[in-house]
């Protein structure tokens, strides 16, 4: 009877608030209590320590309920070690009630921690109480709980958000009440952008501290929201071009927003619409930058107006802070010349592509492309061609040692190439040696080393 009554003790103790605190108790003046009160509560909390961290967590609650109840303020690791606690409790309970206390003490510990650590970060405390939310609850997660502490915590973070992840469960609970009640699309909308945005912000931030490891992480993280937001149905070009109609107008001075669009837009394939080209004119005239230059850039090749084109991508390419992006964009800008078989031009674009990214294989790869298209016309002896094809397999094994990414593309097209070399015998009358020096003339203007098949 009375190992029962003390269990049934243990248990009420276990799931009681604050209101079991001892009268008088002043978390700012004494927060260990006073006397021998004082002398208990640092006890307790050494022994909650030492068993807590040799994870012998059942040891660890009688003493860690005491100093909760009679010194919360006393030491963070009530709040710190309170979870592992309780989630380990959890884990190993079987009754349905006893592991739903067990849930709601995980929870009023992180509300607590903030009553008596004002100071702490409450995003992240809030961020942390999600994720035992959903760790304990598993596929019963409700996603507006999630949704609504961790927009608690990015309200409170914006940027400065950790742990970093939370962007990410974020917009997953978004997209989830999204999928279950269509009428949320505006929602999660407006959510990516702002999420989208903060993750911009942190990047930048992580980049400019020289934090590699921090920027990597975050851009697989944006990476994982934009792909979610592409492929949820939500983000494609006529949603978009609805959502923000109404909307461009009203905010042409707005350059944030100007930027929000534009980035949205491109980012689903949307970059040739009307709306694109009129925030792109908008944020032109405001600042120029390389999203607005790009967006005129694609209104110029709409209109076939190449020279201006040629002048904006040019232009969006020098103002692009991220240098890969500035060497996709002389890429596209080799693209078009290429396009108009216009191959020296073509070449020069994809060589300041290199300017931009050395490590750009595709760069690489066209402009053997280039060289191999333009093969009947270099030299006047059409037995000569087989030279043109050994400069594009320069190229071709330049590409893949710069960029591994293109090796296999590299391959199929040496395999290719080298089909078209000069033959053994066709070269011995020519008086054309394997492994020598020769000048292959016309646009191309370079040399390259004999290969005969």
């Amino acid at each position: 009877m009375r190992k029962l009554l003390l269990s049934g003790f243990l248990a009420i103790a276990t799931i009681a608030g604050l209101s079991a605190q001892k009268a008088g108790y002043d978390p700012v003046k004494a927060p260990f209590g006073h006397g021998e009160d004082s002398v208990k509560c640092r006890m307790n909390l050494s022994l909650m320590t030492t068993s807590a961290k040799a994870e012998n967590y059942k040891e660890a609650l009688t003493p860690w309920n005491a100093v909760y109840e009679n010194c919360p303020a006393s030491s963070r690791n009530i709040y710190i070690l309170g979870p592992r606690i309780f989630k380990s409790l959890y884990a190993s309970e079987t009754d349905a009630a006893k592991k739903k206390q067990y849930l709601d003490k995980t929870m009023e510990i992180y509300d607590t921690r903030l009553k008596y650590y004002s100071d702490d970060k409450k995003g992240t405390v809030l961020a942390y109480k999600a994720y035992d939310y959903m760790e304990l609850m598993g596929d019963k997660a409700d996603s507006k709980v999630v949704y609504q502490w961790l927009g608690e915590a990015l309200k409170e973070m914006k940027s400065e958000m950790e742990p970093k992840d939370a962007y990410s469960y974020y917009m997953v609970a978004s997209l989830t009440q999204f999928l279950t009640d269509p009428s949320k699309k505006n929602q999660y909308i407006s959510d990516y952008f702002t999420v989208a945005g903060y993750v911009d912000e942190a990047i930048s931030k992580a980049n400019a501290a020289n934090d590699k490891a921090n920027a990597d992480y975050l851009g697989l993280v944006k990476e994982g929201i934009v792909k979610a937001f592409v492929s949820s149905g939500a983000g494609d070009c006529k949603t978009l071009t609805d959502y923000y109609a109404d909307k461009v107008e009203p905010n042409k001075a707005d350059k944030a927003f100007l930027n929000e669009v534009i980035n949205a837009l491109g980012s689903v394939g949307c970059s040739e619409s009307d709306l694109y080209f009129t925030a792109s004119e908008y944020l032109y005239k405001l600042e120029p930058s390389a999203g607005a230059a790009i967006g005129l850039a694609n209104k110029s090749l709409r209109d076939k107006d190449y020279d201006t084109a040629i002048k904006y991508y040019h232009e969006g390419a020098q103002l692009e802070t991220d240098k890969n992006k500035a060497s996709d964009y002389m890429m596209q800008l080799a693209g078009i010349f290429s396009n108009q078989r216009n191959f020296a031009k073509s070449r020069q674009a994809a060589y300041d592509a290199l300017e931009f990214n050395p490590n750009n294989g595709e760069a690489y790869i066209l402009i053997a492309q280039l060289y191999a298209a333009s093969a009947q016309n270099i030299f006047p002896e059409t037995e000569k061609r087989g030279l043109v094809f050994c400069a594009a397999v320069d190229k071709l094994q330049k590409a893949r040692s710069v960029d591994p990414s293109v090796s296999g593309k590299a391959n199929g097209l040496i395999n290719t190439y080298s089909g078209y070399f000069m033959d053994t015998e066709t070269a011995f009358m020519m008086g054309i040696k394997a492994g020598e020096s020769v000048f292959v003339p016309g646009w191309i203007g370079e040399s390259t080393t004999v290969r005969l098949k």
